[in-house]
């Protein structure tokens, strides 16, 4: 009879509370990461304290050492301040799989006494509008004549606000116009160096009226690690964005 191994350790992205934003008049749907910090494979699965509120998807699985997997966490449609949230949390219950077991989740395996919980507590939370960024240049970004070769011009992003955000940008063009990089992370008062290209082409001959590019920033969930996450952009959070045309000078 050998003693029972105890789980080693998750992580969460975030790691401590899971935010939904205002307004509530629709589903809500955010992500977090689940990561196996250990070396031995684990059954996990969701519970959460408000079925008829919250969801989660998947609501359990197998993790190998190391392996991730991302969780929709859903909040449906409720009348904000007339129903009770103080108690609305998400817990994930996680335990070693038995030597041998297929990778397989099996609800068996949480009922003995190895496992180990965590609690992400929920935050209906008003939505924090992200603040300003600066750019320079400021309100357009100019190529100079000739065109026979690309050309590669820098501007400058700083996050003026208070809070940490995600930023991407996006052009009208892809065939001629490239930005590298075209997101990141940018802590507050942080700034980044922005490479724009403008590819050769045939001046005159082609349409240049719509060229220009745009960037986009919002704020990163409390908790986020400074890592870009597209999902950031395609939630229900405040997303602010300024164009930038391009003028082409002959």
């Amino acid at each position: 009879m050998a003693q029972s191994v105890p789980p080693g350790d998750i992580a969460t992205q975030p790691g401590t509370k899971i935010v939904f934003n205002a307004p509530y008049d629709d589903k809500h749907t955010y992500h977090i990461k689940v990561t196996n910090s250990s070396a031995r494979r684990i059954g996990w699965a969701f519970k959460t304290t408000n079925m008829k509120r919250l969801g989660v998807d998947p609501g359990s699985g197998v993790l190998d050492p190391k392996e991730n997997v991302l969780i929709a966490v859903s909040c449906d449609a409720f009348a904000y301040g007339q129903e009770d949230v103080n108690n609305d949390r998400v817990t994930i219950e996680w335990t070693n799989t038995p030597d041998g077991a297929a990778k397989q989740f099996r609800r068996e395996w949480f009922q003995g006494d190895g496992m180990f919980t965590r609690q992400l507590f929920v935050d209906m939370a008003q939505s924090v509008p992200p603040g300003d960024i600066a750019t320079q240049p400021g309100t357009k970004i100019v190529f100079n004549a000739p065109y026979d070769d690309k050309h590669t011009y820098h501007i400058k992003v700083t996050n003026s606000s208070a809070r940490r955000i995600g930023w991407a940008f996006k052009t009208t063009n892809m065939k001629r116009l490239g930005v590298d990089p075209a997101a990141g992370v940018l802590d507050p008062k942080e700034n980044a160096l922005i490479a724009v290209s403008c590819d050769a082409f045939a001046y005159g001959q082609e349409d240049t009226n719509n060229d220009r590019i745009t960037i986009e920033w919002t704020n990163t969930p409390d908790g986020a690690a400074k890592q870009f996450r597209r999902e950031w952009f395609q939630g229900d959070g405040m997303v602010r964005r300024k164009n930038l045309p391009i003028e082409y000078n002959p």
